[in-house]
């Protein structure tokens, strides 16, 4: 088990550490970061994401019902749960609350997930990992957004007509990007009973193929391009997202009687690093941006171990 783990999280981080390399001796610049970074978000993944779940069937997909209740739950439950302790507890304002809630409970499952789930359940593990990014993207994304926007517009609670225009920005957005209605599409093609052609199914799997060592080369981009510091936010966010959140997918999977090997996906997916757009809102917002960058640094560097013990510990 062990030697299984070890033998997929190697290239894993071999790939990211050689876009690190990339970054830190300057071979690519911004402008072939962000290229790169559409390559992967625009067109291989949703590509991926796609032929994923249109190549199911609808047994497999209700099958999920109850992993997907528990990612729910895991995601949304404990995003509202953090965004309440940071402006109670530690007085945060609602800008930084929403971002440090978003490092806690979105894992980069876009960079990380294919390449590891491929190589420890096999394709079939791409459906999970579909469904994780498009709850991710359809619930925390947005609420992050317009907590952002009312930050930075000094909105008021009382304010239903300009926040209820955000939310609706915030789903509008978040339901345009390819990798979120491109899983969404393939489901009701599923749900539907239609059949897609297998020969388009080829032509987008030869560009999703691209994904996996395309995600991680890029992850590592943008992790160089940060610098850390560790102070006491750091500090909880990477317990929240590498100890806290797995360890509650772990009670929500007992809990719900979700069998194996979806259980142990959730678990894992909940394990995954804090997803590398939270530095890039931070930036665009000019808000929380150093715990936001230090948080997926330390995140990163962390998972070599706890991703490690949480595979010996599911027994994936």
């Amino acid at each position: 088990m062990l030697t299984t783990s070890i033998t997929v999280l190697l290239p894993v981080f071999f790939v990211m550490s050689l876009g690190y390399w990339a970054a830190r001796t300057k071979r690519f610049d911004a402008d072939q970061t962000r290229g790169l970074n559409d390559l992967v978000m625009t067109f291989a993944l949703p590509s991926l994401m796609f032929v994923a779940t249109v190549t199911t069937t609808r047994s497999e997909m209700f099958a999920e019902a109850r992993f997907s209740l528990a990612i729910l739950v895991a995601f949304l439950g404990l995003y509202v749960a953090v965004v309440l302790f940071s402006m109670c507890i530690l007085l945060h304002n609602v800008g930084a609350a929403g971002l440090q809630a978003f490092l806690v409970t979105f894992p980069s499952v876009a960079f990380f997930g294919i390449p590891i789930f491929k190589g420890l359940f096999g394709e079939g593990s791409l459906l999970s990992i579909a469904t994780a990014d498009v709850l991710a993207s359809i619930t925390i994304a947005p609420l992050t957004i317009v907590l952002l926007e009312i930050h930075a517009q000094h909105s008021t609670a009382g304010n239903v007509k300009a926040i209820g225009e955000l939310v609706r920005r915030g789903l509008t957005n978040s339901a345009t990007k390819p990798m979120v209605w491109a899983p969404l599409l393939g489901a009701l093609f599923v749900l539907f009973d239609i059949d897609f052609p297998r020969e388009i199914d080829g032509m987008l799997l030869l560009i999703g193929s691209t994904t996996g060592g395309a995600s991680l080369f890029l992850a590592g981009l943008i992790i160089a391009s940060y610098s850390v510091k560790i102070n006491r936010d750091v500090i909880i966010n990477v317990f929240g997202k590498m100890i806290m959140q797995p360890t509650l997918m772990a009670l929500l999977v007992f809990l719900l009687a979700v069998s194996n090997p979806l259980g142990q996906e959730g678990i894992l997916i909940c394990a995954i690093p804090a997803s590398a757009v939270a530095p890039m809102l931070a930036a665009h917002y000019q808000v929380y941006e150093l715990e936001s960058a230090s948080t997926v640094l330390v995140d990163s560097v962390l998972m070599i171990v706890t991703f490690t013990i949480a595979v010996l510990l599911t027994g994936a």
